[in-house]
């Protein structure tokens, strides 16, 4: 025996107003609701306002009419939409395969809103349908949040792929989770990080690029503008800033930085080699000798360490200027830089310090090297036959410290050792670097 309980309820007597009743209260999701009969053409109100009614009474047909209300309940950008989707004549087609059919549409007064045709019983052809309007601003709400949500996403995106145009390799990271995503990635900076199934959090991974793809004195720089703090300091989403510097074989390399989110940020690595050493010819560069300047030595390389400074000059160059003119003394400046520069590594720097003075700057070099290094340059020298004044003889005097420390603190001993060699002239003079405390 079923002892359960039942809780299906019998017909209620008056089911007539039981009925109306459900309908009423199913009318306060609708703005309106009326019953078109497609074959007399005609509209039964279940819900309606002044407004509409007023609309509907404009028209002297019933399509005329629901024209009429649409048309002036949509916004102008909707108009046509809501039009095409109230045509009558083409509704049993529509809905040839489906009980209801809708339409989203921005109104004048509610908001986002949304009509809607729904079958009423099965009769074919389709004679009689339930058209109604619903308000759905809260929804279109939330739908526009995700709209914009995701149009902010193909900002980002197309932020990115510009970014990442010419660019060798580009990383995102979110600071929140430390999570990194390669979008591009070189054969140089893959062999920096190694082979690895995962990114590594981003603090490791900026370590292993710094210390194994980025000349040492431009690590700092590079530390500095790549730490989360400095970007939510310095940059405002959206905005950007450029690092230039040496990548481990000297080469110029840039590295972009894109804020694209609160917590995101992109970053982008290229070679730059041509482009910045244009820039830096015009900035950096001694036009007559080829070598770096003065300016360049102020700004970019005084602070740098390095392991060996040497000055050196052209000996008796002023006698040089005085018996043969200015313009001899131009072709033995010419020479000598080229012979300079010709004989140093690509991590190695030459710069005309001022007059016939040169600074050269070496990376990694032990004493013994360096001395023989020097000693070719200046045999080299003495060899240089300035063609427009073949009776010119040249020699140089070198004066150089070795050790581990700054251009700008080794500077001063490389000045004593020239000091020192020019009493002698045509020679090569080392002293040991001592920090000064």
């Amino acid at each position: 025996m079923d002892n359960s309980k039942n809780f299906i309820a019998d017909f209620p007597v008056d089911s007539a107003e039981f009925f109306k009743a459900i309908t009423y209260a199913t009318t306060e999701l609708y703005i309106s609701m009326h019953v078109l009969d497609l074959e007399d053409n005609t509209a039964f109100p279940i819900k309606t306002n002044e407004f509409i009614d007023k609309f509907m009474k404009c028209g002297s047909t019933l399509q005329e009419s629901i024209t009429n209300i649409m048309v002036n309940l949509a916004c102008p950008e909707s108009v046509e939409t809501i039009k095409n989707f109230t045509i009558l004549s083409t509704l049993s087609e529509r809905m040839k395969n489906a009980n209801v059919i809708s339409e989203i549409f921005h109104g004048k007064i509610h908001g986002w809103s949304k009509a809607m045709f729904v079958r009423v019983g099965d009769e074919k052809p389709l004679r009689r349908v339930l058209y109604v309007v619903e308000n759905v601003n809260a929804q279109m709400t939330k739908l526009e949040q995700e709209k914009e949500l995701l149009e902010q996403n193909r900002k980002q995106q197309n932020m990115i792929n510009a970014l990442m145009d010419g660019y060798a390799s580009v990383v995102c990271v979110d600071f929140a989770t430390e999570k990194v995503e390669f979008f591009r990635t070189s054969d140089r900076i893959k062999s920096a990080i190694g082979f690895m199934k995962e990114p590594p959090p981003f603090k490791i991974l900026v370590e292993k690029l710094i210390n194994t793809a980025v000349l040492e004195e431009d690590r700092d720089n590079l530390w500095k503008v790549a730490e989360e703090s400095y970007i939510k300091e310095h940059m405002q989403v959206g905005n950007s800033l450029s690092q230039i510097f040496h990548n481990e074989l000297g080469q110029y390399v840039e590295m972009k930085v894109v804020r694209t989110g609160e917590e995101t940020t992109v970053f982008g690595f290229t070679d730059k080699h041509n482009e910045i050493t244009e820039i830096n010819d015009k900035i950096y560069k001694d036009s007559l000798t080829q070598v770096m300047n003065r300016k360049y030595f102020d700004d970019k390389l005084a602070p740098c360490n390095f392991q060996a400074v040497v000055m050196a000059d052209i000996d008796f160059f002023k006698e040089v200027n005085d018996n043969y003119g200015h313009q001899c003394g131009d072709a033995a400046l010419a020479a000598v830089a080229s012979i300079l520069s010709s004989s140093v590594r690509s991590s190695d720097c030459v710069v005309r310090y001022g007059g016939d003075e040169f600074l050269i700057s070496f990376k990694g070099i032990a004493p013994e090297v360096l001395k023989n290094r020097l000693e070719q340059m200046r045999a080299k020298a003495e060899k240089i036959k300035l063609q427009d004044y073949p009776n010119v003889q040249l020699t140089m005097s070198f004066g150089g410290t070795y050790g581990d420390g700054t251009v700008s603190d080794m500077l001063s001993f490389a000045d004593e050792a020239l000091y020192v060699s020019k009493k002698k002239r045509n020679c090569v003079t080392l002293v040991p670097f001592e920090e000064k405390n």
